[in-house]
């Protein structure tokens, strides 16, 4: 069957489709591929003028705050690494416990309670209200920490700011699905994911400055006034987003759009097949158990989670400590290069996603240079400048995350409810499991070896089945299930 044949057929089955069930979406629309395309290009080849400006308007105002958003938020992250290794923990007594992880692992069993729940209210309170209003609680618990005295007030402020924080990540990237198109989605998701990077970044360069110059003034330690300016970074973001972000293009009130481009917004989604449909309701239960996505990507994340990659950067820091060759201010600026790293892949595996159509392939070259990576932490034995190498090269991990988002995105289809609930659910999943695998396989008290509990070599499994699962199952998974999906239609409409 060629193309054309393709084209009709499924343009038939939409017509009846509607005609039978007008709530429901038409099928896909399969892509033009015979339109030449740049590798690196912003807009798709026939973009129209007025569309550009729509979407130089959307990356402004929505991808903007997205980016604040989770510059914050990974910056709330990281805040308490950085000012673990710069005084906390002899000015606190810490000692040599792991009372590190323990402060992972309350924020993380926020993010596992809140995620699910937070993705879902999202598709009833408008974004624009719920995401900012997350972000300012957060950031309040972010400020209450520069007066804890003790491990259990860490625990408990870190528990809160997880809550919240677990809005942010599926909350926007359920928020990108609802503008952006398939070919312009990883790109996209690659630079909201990357401003968390930097926010990572920042983090040590910020500790790093206030270690220098901040350190007694007004009565305070320098690591107290990180978490202090990190609240004062947030509420200018919060008051941005309330003004803003555009929530959904069905909802939408957003004084810069005009409305043939609130129109325009609603038909690209529309022209896909992604026509928003459904409700919140009990049916949502039944649709996301027995639908593939949620099996098949809640695996995924959960595989990526168990690589304990988005804590390479701590374990890195902790390594440098531990040689006593650097300073305090090396110790914090040093891992900051896994950003760089970060930066890289995820924009350029976002160009390269988008070119190809195809996530599969993309997940299989990084997943291989992260094995290659494990190997070299899970041998240890190696020179110095490996060592660093291999901890630095780790930064790849991160793309994995847009593009497991702009997936389901686009996997789901028009359910915004289990599109929602999905994304809330992977964060959850992974959060879930990778707590006691942080706790007992990479306990700060064991670090940056880990030794006894052999943290490395298992972790080394999990980047190996990341790489096959994302690479190869899912793409085997999603095709076979749009096939039968077609044959399907075929079958309605030839009846």
């Amino acid at each position: 069957m060629g193309t054309t044949d393709i084209n009709e057929t499924t343009t038939a089955t939409a017509n009846v489709a509607d005609d039978i069930h007008p709530e429901k979406n038409a099928p896909p629309t399969v892509p033009d591929t015979t339109s030449p395309r740049r590798w690196f290009h912003w807009f798709e080849p026939g973009t129209s003028l007025e569309e550009k400006r729509l979407i130089l308007k959307l990356d402004w105002f929505l991808l903007s705050y997205s980016c604040l958003c989770f510059f914050i938020k990974w910056l709330d992250s990281s805040n308490v690494t950085n000012a673990y290794v710069s005084g906390m923990s002899a000015d606190l007594g810490f000692g040599a416990g792991s009372e590190l992880t323990w402060m992972n692992t309350f924020f993380n069993c926020g993010n596992l309670i809140g995620a699910p729940f937070a993705n879902l209210i999202i598709t009833v309170i408008r974004p624009r209200y719920w995401l900012p209003s997350c972000l300012a609680l957060w950031s309040v618990f972010v400020l209450g920490m520069y007066r804890c005295e003790t491990a259990g007030q860490f625990y408990a402020l870190r528990f809160c700011c997880g809550l919240f924080e677990s809005a942010a990540w599926p909350g926007i990237q359920y928020t990108l699905g609802c503008w952006y198109r398939r070919s312009e989605m990883a790109r996209r998701s690659g630079f909201f994911v990357v401003s968390g990077v930097l926010g990572q970044m920042f983090s040590g360069y910020l500790q790093a400055a206030l270690f220098s110059g901040m350190g007694g003034k007004g009565g305070l330690a320098a690591w107290r006034w990180l978490f202090i300016f990190d609240f004062l970074l947030a509420v200018p973001v919060a008051i941005y987003g309330l003004i803003f972000f555009p929530d959904t293009p069905e909802k939408t009130t957003a004084f810069y759009l005009n409305a043939w481009e609130r129109q325009r917004a609603c038909e690209r989604i529309a022209e896909e097949g992604r026509t928003p449909v459904g409700k919140l309701d009990w049916t949502v239960a039944k649709r996301i158990a027995v639908a593939w996505q949620t099996y098949v990507f809640t695996i995924a994340y959960a595989l990526w989670s168990l690589t304990v990659g988005s804590y390479v950067m701590q374990y890195f820091t902790l390594y440098l400590k531990a040689t006593g060759m650097y300073s305090t201010v090396q110790v914090n600026n040093i891992p900051t290069t896994i950003g760089a790293v970060n930066f890289v892949f995820m924009i350029g595996s976002g160009f390269v996603a988008d070119k190809i159509g195809r996530r599969g392939p993309v997940c299989l070259a990084v997943g291989s240079l992260l094995t290659f990576c494990y190997i070299i932490l899970t041998v240890w034995n190696v020179p110095h400048n490996l060592t660093m190498a291999a901890f630095i090269l780790c930064g790849c991990y991160g793309c994995f995350t847009p593009l497991l988002a702009g997936w389901v995105n686009e996997a789901c289809g028009g359910d915004q409810q289990m599109r929602a609930f999905l994304l809330g659910l992977m964060t959850s999943v992974g959060g879930a499991l990778v707590i006691p695998f942080q706790q007992y396989q990479f306990p700060s008290a064991q670090a940056p070896h880990f030794a006894k509990t052999h943290g490395w070599p298992s972790a080394l499994v999990f980047v190996v089945a990341l790489t096959l699962w994302t690479g190869v199952v899912v793409p085997l998974v999603q095709r076979h299930m749009e096939s039968r999906k077609v044959a399907v239609h075929e079958e309605e409409f030839s009846g």
